[in-house]
């Protein structure tokens, strides 16, 4: 045999003898529970209302996928491993648009992970600590936060605090809108005080919780330092018959707004010509931006 292929054969066999002798790791696993959220308990964070579908892991600080809830996933890692895990969202309500959701911590447990095992992770979030709520309406009170717009009111169109079986959770309230005058085409519009001063350039969301047979139009009304109005619709939240969330990025709304601009959250309920008992109930509703 040439020497030339003596040494190629040779080559080989240490190859070989190095593949047959690396072990191929096997991965534990960790199944993930539908994820909660901890409020503090003053209600100066509101209620604990969240929608989070997606869940983005890591493990000693290696990214392992965006995860959907309820799964159960391999993690290669062994003994003591610190898991992380960020809130996923979807951003203005567009399933094709998710994110991590910016006003929540990253959850984060160390778990002792076995070959093979399989270990539960029941993930709780809670809002960052420079988290502010200018606004918060969840109808606990006897106080409304959300006014009609009595230039959009017709009589017979009412908000009432309502804590039937059909309000977001048993014992609690919520704002529940009746569309009862004889117009159709027309709309009942419910707007926020005024804001000054909120804060431009860092993350600035509003959260809402609705259900009803109606669309919901939600928006903010700007008034500029030379008192010029304008309204910017965001959003069109079409009839659900269950309980859904939103959240919305309004920071590029308040970043084009200039200094000194002033606000309104507004909220537009249509009355179509084809729904009867036309009704919608809404709760949660949160603005929230980082300080």
């Amino acid at each position: 045999m040439p020497k030339s292929k003596i040494v190629y054969v040779s080559l080989l066999l240490v190859v070989l003898a190095a593949c047959a002798k690396k072990e191929v790791m096997v991965p534990s696993y960790v199944y993930l529970k539908a994820p909660g959220l901890n409020t503090k308990a003053d209600n100066s964070q509101g209620m604990a209302s969240a929608l989070v579908e997606d869940l983005y892991v890591f493990s000693n600080g290696e990214t392992r996928g965006v995860m959907s809830v309820g799964s159960t996933i391999p993690l290669q890692n062994t003994g003591k491993t610190t898991v992380k895990i960020g809130a996923g969202i979807k951003l203005n309500g567009m399933a094709e648009q998710k994110a991590i959701y910016p006003m929540f911590n990253y959850y984060e447990q160390v778990l002792d992970l076995s070959a093979e095992r399989i270990d539960t992770i029941k993930t709780v979030f809670t809002y960052v600590e420079n988290a502010v709520f200018p606004l918060i309406e969840d109808y606990e009170t006897n106080g409304f936060e959300m006014q009609y717009n009595p230039q959009y009111k017709l009589t017979g169109d009412t908000l009432v605090r309502d804590n039937s079986a059909a309000a977001w959770k048993p014992g609690t309230y919520s704002g529940k809108v009746m569309l009862n005058s004889p117009n159709t085409g027309t709309f009942m519009e419910l707007y926020s005080n005024v804001y000054n001063n909120w804060p431009r350039f860092t993350p600035f969301f509003l959260e809402m919780d609705y259900k009803g047979n109606i669309p919901i139009i939600i928006g903010l009304y700007a008034t500029d330092n030379q008192g010029v109005t304008k309204q910017f619709p965001i959003y069109v939240a079409y009839p659900k018959s269950g309980w859904n969330k939103l959240y919305f990025n309004l920071a590029s709304e308040i970043n084009n707004g200039g200094p000194n601009t002033q606000y309104r959250v507004f909220l537009r309920f249509s009355k179509e010509s084809n729904v009867s008992n036309p009704e919608a109930w809404i709760d949660n509703l949160k603005v929230v931006y980082l300080d």
